[in-house]
């Protein structure tokens, strides 16, 4: 994969609460007259999407809003993610967003109270996460004990594994973490006789995007 050339830097990121908006933005009142926005490079990533454009000539202009949306909810639903109030800024990064998710923004500028028509609408769609880890298998150790193996993940950005079990057939269940990348084994002492277990893994990374899960491993009691 190409790298982008310079590192983006997350100029004038907001932040976020707990239910996801964004914390202080103002209302403003909307002016056809304002430059737009209309080249914007996005350089998506699996939890990340960074932007550059060029710099903001205009000197009436005071900063850049900015608007995320989804392909099917149009431009009738951007939320304004984040305000950059700076007008020789030319870089934002979203952190709030998911791998392999298409998404939508557009970018406003904005002066005292005034606020320019939306940009160009930017689809861009963010990278697929991590494989699975591609083996995994569990054996009887003990009457009540059963050893749990997996292959390790062949990413170096992968430092942990999240053990998940189902019995009898139910949901599933998170029962560990298991740090390292190269860590290959769980121990589960929490099972009885007459009962069925299904184990997955589902590698996870330093910054804390999960892989696809792995296949399940069974074994009955």
């Amino acid at each position: 994969m190409k790298k982008s050339t310079p590192l983006l830097w997350a100029l004038g990121l907001l932040a976020f609460s707990g239910c996801g908006s964004v914390q202080g933005l103002m209302i403003y009142e909307k002016d056809a007259s304002l430059n737009t926005i209309t080249q914007v490079k996005a350089l998506p990533a699996m939890n990340t999407v960074g932007f550059e454009w060029q710099k903001i000539e205009d000197a009436e202009v005071r900063g850049v809003n900015i608007y995320r949306g989804t392909p099917q909810e149009g431009a009738q639903k951007f939320k304004q993610i984040g305000s950059i109030n700076n007008r020789y800024a030319t870089h934002f990064v979203d952190t709030r967003v998911s791998p392999d998710t298409e998404y939508v923004y557009t970018f406003t500028t904005f002066a005292l109270g005034k606020e320019s028509e939306y940009g160009k609408v930017l689809h861009v769609k963010t990278h697929p996460t991590f494989s699975a880890v591609s083996f995994v298998k569990a054996y009887k150790v003990a009457s009540e004990a059963v050893k749990v193996l997996w292959k390790p993940h062949a990413d170096p950005r992968i430092n942990a594994y999240i053990i998940q079990r189902a019995v009898d057939g139910g949901e599933w269940q998170y029962v560990a973490l298991a740090k390292g990348q190269l860590m290959a084994e769980y121990i589960d002492i929490y099972v009885r006789k007459h009962h069925t277990y299904q184990y997955r893994i589902i590698a996870k990374s330093y910054d804390g995007i999960e892989a696809k899960a792995s296949r399940a491993a069974s074994i009955s009691l």
